[in-house]
């Protein structure tokens, strides 16, 4: 059996509280009824590009969030760098989905799997940045 320090224990579990905080926000954003519409009136023509740049950056976000907590929770124990991303990303696959889903229930929004291939965009962007930067350290 593996021992946990306090405050390994204290960190797992702020990463933690942190994924879920910001599943929380992306779930909050994709709550809003008929948002297309709304931005569309404002941004014009830049509407489109700039909410599939802010979905991907959700991603992103979330796969880092998820990367790190995965990296310090107890269970994850000698996982090498790829199996953590791997986790990450498909912990961030399910998330889209399900994003993609509560839209379909949202009024004036739509489910479309193009959208969670844009999410998942911002997640590999995330995790390419990792990957590099992790080739820099050594």
């Amino acid at each position: 059996m593996i021992s946990v320090s306090k405050d390994s224990w204290k960190k797992t579990y702020l990463a933690w509280i942190a994924v879920c905080a910001w599943i929380v926000i992306i779930f909050l954003f994709s709550n809003q009824p008929h948002s297309g519409a709304v931005t569309e009136a404002y941004l014009g023509e830049a509407n489109v590009p700039i909410r599939k740049l802010a979905h991907m950056s959700e991603f992103a976000i979330l796969f880092l969030l998820t990367r790190y907590a995965v990296s310090v929770s107890e269970f994850s124990c000698g996982w090498g760098r790829t199996r953590l991303s791997v986790a990450s990303y498909m912990f961030c696959l399910g998330n889209a989905l399900f994003d993609e889903w509560h839209q379909s229930l949202v009024p004036g929004r739509s489910a479309t799997l193009s959208d969670a291939a844009v999410d998942m965009c911002g997640a590999m962007l995330a995790w390419v940045v990792v990957y590099f930067l992790a080739k820099t350290k050594k």
